[in-house]
């Protein structure tokens, strides 16, 4: 009976000493600006977002599309974020864009008509 009571008092006072640390999550913006190309993005390990964004034509204007994501990170996270061109030819229709804002400081890469990719991969500065 005796060790039945202090096993479920140092039970209860072990509890509360294993609970995990809180890890403060942000919210972060991203938009990509291309025409024909291929867009990956997240934080951390993780690889996994994929989306493919086609450009327009409008009669004789060739436009680029621009789409928006959001992403969650935490603090010990880096930011990847890359945008690729599907085929060659889609570079004489406009350069690559990628922005990131939010809980962050804001990020911004442009890449000329004759780059395959735009590319952020590197831990942020959150605010």
């Amino acid at each position: 009976m005796y060790r039945t009571v202090i096993g479920a008092l140092a039970l209860a006072l072990l509890i509360p000493a294993c609970k995990k640390e809180e890890v403060k999550e942000y919210t972060v913006s991203l938009k990509a600006t291309c025409y024909d190309c291929i867009v990956q993005y997240a934080s951390g390990p993780d690889r996994g977002r994929f989306d493919t964004l086609f450009g327009a034509v409008n009669g004789s204007d060739t436009l680029r599309t621009t789409r928006s994501y959001t992403l969650t990170m935490r603090e010990e996270e880096a930011l990847f974020f890359r945008a690729c061109r599907l085929n060659p030819d889609s570079g004489r229709f406009g350069a690559l864009e990628l922005m990131a804002e939010g809980d962050i400081q804001s990020l911004m890469v442009e890449e000329p008509q004759e780059a395959d990719c735009a590319v952020i991969n590197q831990a942020v500065q959150f605010r």
